[in-house]
């Protein structure tokens, strides 16, 4: 069906994103595409869909059924061809709405053929068809996305990253609906990181800096050393600890330097060691009839690492959001260092030791690396109309006090691995690299406190290891305390010297990770059973209903 031959793709002067590349994919065939972040996977995929950003240039053959592919978005879709992008991309509209742009170009009797596939796969959407796709939950979110390619009747599928912050039953869950879209004779070409999706697959490759490394069978490749760079297959997955990667004797690139800690003084001077430094009480926060938390309690020491994990829509994003004074409680107080919290002040939060880095990437794409970073410090320069009036007109002063956070900026920018992407555009890096910015602009807040919102989202186990040990460096060595909401337990669980589980927005579990990840409770709601694989437990058949929390409701209630 869709056959590729000496593929090269650049952008504008740069190198090849893809140099060489051949391609084969047939009806109801699984295709993955492995290689690390920036090795030109979304690059293969904005290919094939007409997609890439002005300035890409493409040489190669590239053919649908034989014929070359047609040159415009819109002419590819309507042979067949649907592009899912990263990060779900859901519309501000209505589910239903959602569903109805994936089947602009379809005639009616169609429409409702493949409507009643997309229900039959996902039927958590049919009840929600009224409510905007924003709020529902992250699996839901993802559903709703790979229903809306599905209703363009596509016969090829193309998923980028899918599982992207997904926890591992809804992963298992994404995993039989994708096998179910092949059975139907839609071929799929899947770009994923996780092991648990790859091992659906026919076939795969693996993609370093552009080149192909490795092909095959998907289940050679999984067992392949190249390919388990990216997957972690021979390290193995269990939440348990046993033949999890370690990252204690990692430590992120670049030159160190502990000279300047001004995160561990200021600790100091707010709780002693030992001292908690975070502290919730009883938080409970209501949007409209939803409860998204219920009597939360959370005690974050001095000087640790502390996770806090759960379903998707459980609340993770909610509490941090409280946390850092975006959200305020409906009852409850929040303490940093003794103090408390004002409510709906980000600014008092960093002001009382508190730095963040989003789940939703929230950088400027046109600035560079390292102009990101230095909007990190901006609470550490002098402020006022004297101080304002004197960066407008470059002052010797002014200009002095940039110079001097810029070498900071880039003293910890080279603690923390990412030095020779600061003069890079922040829109010109991979997605992992810009979650490494994204945590390194928080680092360099220079907080105490430290709330990271799943760090490790869409980066291949390479990467996340980098990361973790940046997380780790951190915490030893510049004195953060961290607070950690990720869905990869072999990190978690590495990391982290507390657990905290939410459900429902309800606190189930609490305590050493040893001791959580072996509670029944955690296990029905989030772990899984687990298999001699190591991959997490499926869940009960998938027609089974969903699990609903005390006041009612599902986890599709909550935007998370």
């Amino acid at each position: 069906m869709l056959t590729i031959e000496d593929l090269h793709v650049g952008y504008g002067g740069a190198g090849h994103a893809l140099s060489g590349l051949s391609l084969q994919v047939s009806p109801g065939e699984v295709v993955a595409v492995l290689g690390s972040n920036g090795a030109g996977k979304t690059t293969l995929l904005r290919t094939i869909s007409r997609t890439l950003p002005r300035g890409g240039h493409v040489r190669g053959r590239v053919e649908l059924d034989g014929a070359p592919l047609p040159g415009k978005t819109e002419d590819v879709m309507r042979s067949g061809v649907v592009h899912v992008p990263e990060g779900r991309r859901i519309f501000p509209l209505t589910v239903a709405e959602n569903l109805r742009i994936g089947a602009f170009s379809s005639p009616k009797a169609l429409r409702m053929q493949q409507r009643k596939l997309v229900l039959d796969l996902f039927p958590e959407l049919e009840a929600r068809m009224g409510q905007p796709g924003s709020t529902l939950s992250g699996g839901e979110q993802q559903m709703l996305a790979i229903g809306r390619g599905l209703m363009s009747c596509p016969r090829l599928l193309m998923l980028d990253e899918p599982t992207l912050g997904l926890a591992p039953l809804v992963i298992e869950r994404i995993g039989r609906d994708l096998e179910k879209i092949a059975g139907q004779g839609i071929a799929v070409l899947l770009v994923e990181q996780n092991l648990a999706l790859v091992e659906i697959a026919t076939s795969g490759l693996v993609l370093e800096t552009g080149r192909v490394v490795a092909s095959g069978p998907a289940e050679q490749l999984a067992r392949d050393e190249l390919a388990a760079r990216y997957l972690g297959a021979t390290t193995g997955n269990r939440p348990d600890g046993e033949g999890k990667a370690r990252t204690a004797d990692r430590t992120p690139a670049g030159p160190r330097s502990t000279a300047s800690q001004p995160a561990a003084a200021a600790t100091k001077g707010s709780a002693e060691k030992g001292e908690l430094l975070v502290q919730a009480e009883a938080l409970t926060l209501r949007f409209g009839g939803v409860t998204a938390l219920r009597k939360v309690d959370l005690d974050v020491g001095q000087g640790t690492v502390h996770a806090i994990i759960g379903p998707n829509g459980a609340g993770k994003t909610t509490l941090l959001n409280v946390l850092s004074g975006i959200l305020a409680p409906d009852e409850g107080t929040v303490r940093i260092g003794g103090r408390v919290l004002p409510h709906r002040r980000p600014y008092a939060a960093a002001g009382l030791g508190v730095a963040r880095a989003f789940q939703n990437l929230a950088l400027y794409g046109d600035r560079s690396v390292e102009d990101n970073l230095l909007l990190g410090r901006h609470h550490l320069m002098r402020g006022g109309p004297v101080a304002f009036a004197a960066a407008v007109v470059r002052t010797r002063a002014a200009r002095a006090e940039e110079r001097a956070h810029r070498r900071r900026v880039r003293e910890l920018a080279g603690q923390l691995g990412i030095a020779a992407l600061l003069d890079q555009d922040v829109g010109e890096l991979s997605y992992g690299d810009r979650k490494r910015v994204e945590v390194a602009r928080a680092v360099c807040m220079e907080r105490p406190v430290l709330l990271l919102d799943e760090p490790l989202a869409g980066m291949n186990r390479e990467e996340k290891l980098e990361v973790a040990a940046t997380i780790r460096y951190c915490h030893t060595e510049l004195g953060s305390t961290v607070v950690l909401v990720d869905h990869d337990m072999h990190v978690v669980m590495d990391l982290a010297q507390t657990v905290t589980v939410l459900d429902f927005g309800v606190r189930i579990a609490h305590g050493p990770p040893e001791q959580v990840s072996a509670d029944p409770a955690v296990i029905a709601a989030y772990l899984g059973t687990g298999d001699e694989t190591g991959q997490p437990g499926r869940s009960d058949a998938p027609g089974q209903r969903r699990r609903q929390g005390a006041d009612g409701r599902s986890r599709a209630d909550e935007e998370e």
